[in-house]
């Protein structure tokens, strides 16, 4: 039971103003709620300066960096099969291809639980998503995914014009197979074009959203076995986190993610993960 199985339609939102942001941390809250029970978790927000509160922030940012690493790891098993087919897909087996979009699944739904594991995050730390979107005056998630790119791109400037090939193209598929396409891509919303250059880049971007998620991490200075403590600057900490999250957006939106594919992607791992809650899975 993975992502695929998950045939319950997914709410129309209307990217106006904050609200597919506000609708994904409803996700978001509602995830968390099952697994706070399976779990033992505290409620949110927690306490920064409490030791016992910090070791699980320091956790949280452990799991969004461990989904991130994961998905790198699907798209270098894509970027492995192309190596020898010069990106063609016309040279790729049956078989091959259908490795090919079992890892662009993979890949994909990491991102779901990477998200998953940022809001918990976030909440905890007293970050809501009016907050994200003050911190650059942005008003809907696209805003904030524009502006991760143009942070991006900041760093990288070369990076601006880099050549993909096309993955998972609706021009690769036959009439009477267009509704298998379309079931695909709603689940697998991004990474339909890539390239080994592009690929190497995803690398560096990904960088840039773990060094700001350890730059958070590093502002958590308790320990549990320390006689004194040191009082968290707080506010550096959360904008440490909010950076992180406006370059994850750019990611994601260099890789092809839209505010509605995300949302369809992360509703549907949400509704995997409440089966998995109701099952004891």
């Amino acid at each position: 039971m993975d992502i695929r199985n998950i045939n319950e339609q997914v709410p129309q939102v209307e990217e106006t103003e904050a609200r597919i942001l506000q609708e994904m941390y409803v996700l978001g809250i509602e995830q968390f709620s099952g697994y706070k029970s399976i779990e033992k978790l505290p409620d949110y927000p927690l306490d920064i300066n409490n030791p016992k509160s910090q070791v699980i922030l320091k956790d949280f940012i452990g799991r969004v960096i461990e989904e991130l690493t994961e998905g790198f790891e699907s798209t270098d098993e894509v970027v492995s099969i192309y190596r020898d087919y010069g990106w063609n897909n016309d040279c790729l087996t049956s078989e091959e291809y259908t490795q090919v979009l079992n890892h662009l699944a993979n890949a994909n739904e990491e991102q779901a639980d990477a998200l998953g594991f940022f809001f918990t995050l976030l909440l905890y730390s007293n970050i809501l998503p009016e907050d994200i979107l003050k911190y650059q005056d942005a008003k809907s998630l696209f805003e904030v995914m524009a502006i991760g790119v143009k942070d991006l791109l900041i760093k990288y400037p070369d990076h601006r014009s880099v050549r993909k090939y096309p993955i998972l193209s609706p021009t690769d598929w036959a009439r009477e197979d267009r509704a298998e396409y379309d079931k695909i891509v709603s689940y697998t919303p991004g990474f339909h074009e890539m390239s080994e250059i592009s690929h190497e880049n995803e690398k560096l971007y990904l960088w840039e959203v773990i060094y700001e998620l350890n730059k958070a991490r590093n502002f958590l200075k308790c320990r549990p076995w320390k006689q004194t403590q040191v009082m968290t600057k707080e506010i550096d900490f959360q904008e440490s986190l909010v950076k992180s999250f406006y370059l994850y957006m750019g990611f994601l939106a260099m890789n092809g993610f839209t505010p509605c594919g995300l949302f369809s992607l992360f509703f549907k791992k949400q509704r995997l993960n409440l089966w998995r809650q109701n099952t004891n899975y």
